[in-house]
């Protein structure tokens, strides 16, 4: 390896452009070195945003690139497996956006195959980033709240319901919202409470998405709009869990609403998406009140990224990239890992199970067998 850890992206749509590209270039160890992308003319556009970078539309010449070291993927779901198995077998490190793939048996081959290949494997779970998440769970492992009871997590946003393109079917995306926001939800949950014992879910379709936004006729939706479930953790703690994207009045400049907390036996503390350097806190017989975060929480340590400057809900996620360098440079396990990723898959592919069979599901997320 050089004396960068040289990153190629796969995907260079709007994800890379608003998170991944300001991680890089904030991080001394790491350089952009290469970029990926079916779309011949967005790859032109990438040149002039991003810099010169080697370019190319087949992520085989990715994976088969001695010169890069590490990649990330920020492609359709259903293109995460095969993508993400080449650049294992070519020896890069990954990161991948979630989920990581259509189903917990393809996110399972996923860390296995970047587990026995020793290669860094990170699932891009943005908000664990976030200051106030990273204070709510010092807060439950300090045993500040007491005993954890309780987590519950809602998450609207109010997005227009004309096609999502190849988010809208099974085949491509794998579920809706689900997948797409209450799965992060999940894996928070679980980080905050422990792993997850068994669920009972629900999901709902409200929009038909047969027109796409210029107005042309399109396949209809065959996704969730909307999904819910409630769970019991392995410790005995319960959550609840809700999400939508099509929440009227909950657009807030594109960040929609996002609200999660846990309840201790000594207090509560909550999280919002909309306020991330700041948080909630109670303990028994008083009310929420806001503080703000500290400040060792407001970055990940030895985070270039200076908390004070930017967007707060948006900055955060930069965080992600000095992780996944910083694995790589310690030569550790990054967190969270495909592993993690995983988990958080066979939970909502329970919730699926559960609203076909209208039933409790138990969770098998055993990742080495």
């Amino acid at each position: 390896m050089s004396d960068k850890v040289r990153i190629g992206i796969i995907g260079a749509g709007a994800v890379s452009d608003y998170h991944h590209v300001p991680g890089i270039r904030i991080d001394d160890r790491a350089e952009l070195v290469a970029v990926c992308d079916p779309n011949e003319e967005l790859l032109q556009q990438r040149q002039s945003d991003w810099g010169e970078t080697k370019s190319t539309t087949e992520y085989a010449d990715i994976a088969a690139d001695p010169d890069i070291d590490a990649v990330i993927i920020a492609t359709p779901n259903f293109t995460h497996l095969p993508i993400a198995l080449a650049c294992i077998e070519g020896g890069k490190h990954v990161m991948c956006e979630k989920p990581l793939g259509l189903n917990f048996a393809e996110s399972k081959q996923m860390y296995q195959a970047a587990r026995d290949k020793n290669v860094r494997h990170m699932t891009a779970f943005t908000y664990r980033f976030a200051p106030s998440m990273r204070y709510v769970r010092h807060l439950v492992s300090s045993g500040a709240l007491g005993t954890p009871r309780h987590f519950r997590s809602q998450r609207f946003l109010d997005l227009p319901e004309t096609s999502w393109g190849w988010r809208q079917y099974k085949a491509t995306a794998g579920a809706g919202d689900l997948f797409d926001m209450t799965i992060h939800r999940i894996d928070f949950a679980k980080d905050l409470m422990g792993p997850i014992e068994s669920v009972c879910g629900a999901i709902a379709q409200y929009a038909p998405r047969t027109k796409t936004v210029d107005g042309k006729d399109c396949e209809p939706s065959e996704v969730d709009d909307w999904s819910s479930l409630i769970g019991r953790f392995q410790s005995g703690a319960v959550g609840v869990w809700e999400g939508s994207t099509v929440m009227k009045g909950y657009h807030n400049d594109g960040f929609g609403y996002e609200w999660a907390e846990v309840n201790g036996s000594e207090g509560s503390a909550a999280y919002q998406l909309t306020d991330p350097n700041n948080v909630l806190v109670g303990k028994a017989g008083e009310s929420l009140q806001h503080q703000p975060v500290p400040d060792e929480f407001l970055v990940i340590p030895g985070s270039p990224r200076d908390p004070k400057a930017g967007v707060p809900s948006t900055v955060f996620r930069y965080d992600l990239v000095y992780e996944l360098v910083s694995a790589i440079v310690e030569e550790r396990d990054a967190v969270p890992g495909f592993d993690d990723g995983a988990m958080a898959q066979a939970v909502a592919d329970a919730v699926l199970v559960s609203y076909e069979n209208k039933s409790w599901i138990d969770i098998d997320a055993n990742v080495d067998d």
